[in-house]
């Protein structure tokens, strides 16, 4: 067997990533960290690939709050309170 050998920086580095590999490692060997996972796994990839049956997509257009905003007050581009040290 030959002996390579490669600056101490690296080797440090090397050490980290191992550890490192090391902690994910024993996650994936946790069974309840493994059930939490699929649970995540199943809300965020098949329900929500899943619309229902009566899915409409919604049109966003200029116009198209007009009926929602029903009332503003008069004073609604007065400078507020809070910010008059900045002004």
């Amino acid at each position: 067997m030959e002996t390579i050998t490669i600056p101490k920086h690296e080797y440090l580095e090397m050490q980290i990533k191992i550890n490192h590999l090391g902690k994910k490692l024993a996650l994936l060997q946790d069974q309840e960290f493994l059930s939490k996972l699929e649970l995540a796994y199943h809300f965020f990839i098949h329900v929500k690939n899943q619309f229902p049956t009566n899915y409409q997509p919604v049109s966003i257009k200029r116009g198209s709050a007009k009926q929602i905003i029903t009332y503003i007050a008069d004073d609604f581009t007065a400078p507020l309170p809070d910010f008059q040290d900045y002004l």
